[in-house]
């Protein structure tokens, strides 16, 4: 964006990504007014905010939670997965199972996690039925035990899908674990 006249009487302000992505700059926008900051939605690809190019069909969600002077701190607010990514894992002859389950972390912050999972061939609806509760009490048992930061970390390294995997497989083997999106709910 260029910082021309086209933007006279606006003032630019410093984009600070949340600590638990090492509270770096990640970018600037125009505002008129501190007011007019505060609130908007920025988004980000993990890895430009993780470091890590594993999780490069990740984008991630957050706001402005406070403005000092011209620099603007954000707060986490989510994440979703690219819809490319989402139709490579769900292939011929396999079964997509959908899981919402809505977590509590233990410093208090409430999320919609939305779960993907696919099967390696097709489950009748008992499999996924027991898939889907499974999903449901190992996330709410995970989430109760960590803060939203170690939740995101886990989750982009991975650590949380495997952990469900692991467990998902003893019901029915599975080809892919993934967290669609996640929403923080306020």
């Amino acid at each position: 964006m260029a910082k021309d006249s086209q933007l006279k009487g606006k003032e630019w302000y410093t984009l600070k990504a949340p600590e638990m992505f090492g509270g770096g700059n990640i970018g600037e926008i125009p505002a008129s007014t501190e007011e007019a900051v505060v609130g908007r939605t920025v988004e980000s690809g993990a890895t430009d905010l993780h470091g890590s190019s594993k999780k490069y069909y990740f984008k991630i969600r957050m706001k402005v939670d406070e403005v000092d002077g011209n620099t603007c701190s954000l707060k986490f607010m989510g994440h979703d997965c690219s819809r490319d990514y989402i139709t490579r894992i769900v292939r011929k002859n396999s079964k997509r199972v959908d899981e919402v389950t809505r977590v509590e972390t233990e410093d208090g912050v409430k999320m919609r996690v939305k779960t993907i999972c696919a099967t390696i061939k097709p489950v009748g609806a008992s499999k996924q039925t027991s898939l889907r509760k499974k999903i449901d009490e190992v996330l709410k048992e995970e989430a109760s035990g960590m803060n939203i930061e170690k939740f995101v970390k886990d989750m982009l390294m991975n650590k949380l899908q495997n952990k469900l995997k692991k467990e998902l497989d003893k019901i029915y083997p599975l080809r892919e674990v993934e967290f669609r999106k996640t929403e923080v709910v306020e």
